[in-house]
């Protein structure tokens, strides 16, 4: 593996994807119209998605351990061109593994799930694997490895974070570190919990942050820059499943705004393959049906 043109660090877990078509009732048995089974998790999403777009060096540095459910993760990264640093390469305990139910009636999604929340393990003291990089993203599940990133991140590099809820003992000292925040609508501290999404892009942008966005399902994406504010429109036609979109999209910011778009453009380009993303069941069918023209 060569140098990496994108670097991702958190979450990978072991997906078992099943696709109904409405949402099984209580105490009930449903047959699944399909399964699927491969890595999951935001920054192994993301990664996935920027190694497809790009086709460039894609890196995830993670924890997956020993165990034998890692190895179906290691395969399905390998697959698909993702290059992996695992921080815990002789850890016996099982990776995360999360259930997930996809109504496609809605287009929703339910997960059941183990966050990793368990580990947490010790970078290096040379973070050799961002050597390199032409971007890198934090996702905050693995703090150690997510801090030592930010902080050694090379010069002029931005640093993305996926923020999809807020975590205390992670984000207040994570922000000061970020270049890039985009986080869901859920992300905000403690005491800006009243919803107003401008307070707390007034409060990421004080924290660190230059570069702002706000994602928000099916409605647009609210951005700020140092040169004013936006909203980015999302198209919410077709959604047949939303899993992983939200990765999806981190993944395809990431490669459209290294490869040289500003801002609002790499987020809308990558909302719209978020979006097209939507209407296939899975993270993955999407891939055979796009056409980048």
């Amino acid at each position: 593996m060569g140098n990496p043109s994108a670097v991702f660090v958190g979450l990978s877990t072991l997906d078992l994807s099943y696709a109904v078509d409405r949402y099984p009732v209580e105490d009930s048995k449903t047959r699944a119209d399909g399964l699927f089974v491969g890595a999951g998790g935001p920054a192994a999403n993301a990664a996935i998605t920027h190694a497809f777009l790009s086709n460039r060096d894609t890196t995830l540095v993670t924890a997956l351990g020993g165990h034998a459910l890692a190895q179906p993760i290691r395969a399905d990264l390998t697959e698909q061109g993702v290059g992996l640093w695992d921080g815990t390469p002789e850890d016996p305990a099982r990776p995360p593994v999360s259930s997930i139910i996809v109504a496609t009636d809605t287009g929703s999604r339910t997960i059941v799930s183990m966050d990793g929340s368990e580990r947490d393990p010790q970078p290096p003291n040379e973070a050799r694997y961002l050597d390199g990089s032409d971007v890198v993203l934090v996702d905050g599940h693995y703090p150690n490895l997510a801090f030592r990133a930010a902080e050694c991140a090379p010069d002029g590099v931005p640093v993305v974070l996926d923020g999809g809820r807020w975590r205390e003992e992670v984000h207040r000292k994570l922000l000061s570190d970020i270049t890039i925040a985009i986080c869901s609508e859920s992300f905000a501290p403690p005491e800006l919990e009243s919803g107003d999404l401008d307070e707390v892009i007034d409060f990421l942008h004080a924290a660190g942050p230059r570069l702002v966005a706000i994602t928000r399902g099916g409605r647009p994406i609210k951005y700020s820059t140092p040169e004013g504010r936006g909203e980015i429109p999302v198209s919410a036609d077709a959604v047949v499943d939303t899993l992983g979109a939200g990765d999806i999209l981190h993944g395809a910011f990431c490669h459209f705004f290294a490869s040289g778009s500003d801002f609002p453009s790499a987020l809308e380009q990558a909302a719209r393959v978020a979006t097209f993303a939507c209407r296939f069941v899975g993270t993955r069918e999407w891939m055979r049906h796009y056409d980048s023209r």
